[in-house]
């Protein structure tokens, strides 16, 4: 048991201290492309794990999260934009409007169950996304871009991805704490006992519309927080970039489904597996074949498949599988 748990705290400090290395040497070597790799496996996990809250642990599965990512990253740019206020507090604002719109949601989709509840979310994604492109004070179809000022730190407008990479692993340090904390406290396991079956938790006395609501908004905190990680990295933003079914929600949700959805760092390994895939498959193989429309999702859907297959319960859910055979 020892011996376990010393190499568990092992790939941890191990993986950490790649993390905090990796951006600054392959930026120092010229390699952009892949510190930009990086920052989105970041922020992608970022949004998977707070996703995996929903699905891993409450037993909802939502293909709606693109909702709180696109406010976040609204959030961030129309702060800095209308009202002169630096990102720093736009990503905390951005979690907290996003968190406040779960909440707000709550009502009408926590009613739902099932299929109906994943429904009910796709359907809300299509809902931002027509209503912000015809919505003249967020720029409507054309979108928004961020200020250029001089003032580089306050703005958080630096050149390449080497100095977001840092934010976004800091903002993911946080989340892990909190998250952590969470799953493994009586929340946690309401939520659950909740996933396992809905009727018995009530029957139990647990309010099951309160708690469901509890991972909601924190879900969509931290999803709204990794949405202006996007603001503050990419500078733009538009409502069909942000509100998109594929390239938002399903990408959250295919990360946190291959890394393993009741594992805990589950989301994070499957943001770090597939989002440099998809981004490497995007920059290259499309690239090779540009008349072929759609390869890349095509090649992704494959790479899913092969995974569903051999390891339905997504990589780390796998090796842990593998490790108690042993």
């Amino acid at each position: 048991m020892a011996g376990s748990l010393a190499r568990i705290n092992l790939y941890h400090a191990t993986g950490i201290a790649t993390l905090l290395v990796l951006p600054f040497l392959l930026d120092s070597i010229g390699m952009a492309f892949y510190v930009n790799m990086i920052f989105l496996a970041l922020m992608y996990g970022i949004a998977a794990l707070a996703w995996n809250l929903m699905m891993g642990y409450t037993g909802l599965f939502s293909l709606g999260h693109a909702v709180f990512f696109g406010v976040g990253s609204y959030t961030v740019a129309i702060l800095a934009l209308y009202y002169n206020v630096t990102p720093w507090v736009g990503l905390i604002l951005a979690g907290v409007t996003a968190g406040l719109l779960g909440l707000v949601l709550s009502p009408p989709l926590l009613r739902l169950r099932s299929h109906w509840f994943t429904l009910a979310t796709i359907a809300l994604g299509e809902i931002f996304r027509l209503s912000f492109a015809h919505w003249d004070y967020v720029g409507g179809s054309s979108g928004l871009q961020m200020p250029i000022s001089e003032r580089r730190l306050y703005y958080l407008q630096f050149t390449g991805a080497t100095i977001y990479s840092y934010i976004a692993l800091g903002v993911l340090a946080v989340e892990l704490i909190v998250l952590w904390r969470i799953v493994n406290s009586r929340i946690g396991f309401y939520l659950q006992t909740i996933r396992e079956d809905e009727l018995v938790a009530q029957t139990l006395g647990i309010n099951t519309f309160k708690y469901k609501t509890i991972a909601l908004a924190i879900s969509a905190f931290f999803t709204g927080i990794a949405g202006g990680l996007y603001t503050v990295r990419f500078r733009y933003v538009d409502p069909f970039a942000l509100f998109d079914l594929i390239t938002i929600s399903t990408y959250i949700a295919v990360a946190g489904i291959i890394g393993g959805i009741y594992t805990f760092l589950g989301p994070l390994i499957g943001s770090f597996i597939f989002i440099p895939v998809s981004e490497y498959v995007r920059a290259n193989i499309v690239q090779a074949f540009p008349r072929i429309y759609g390869l890349h999702v095509t090649v992704l859907g494959v790479i899913l498949l092969v995974i569903s297959l051999f390891a339905p319960e997504g990589i780390l859910g796998y090796l842990k599988k593998r490790r108690e055979k042993r």
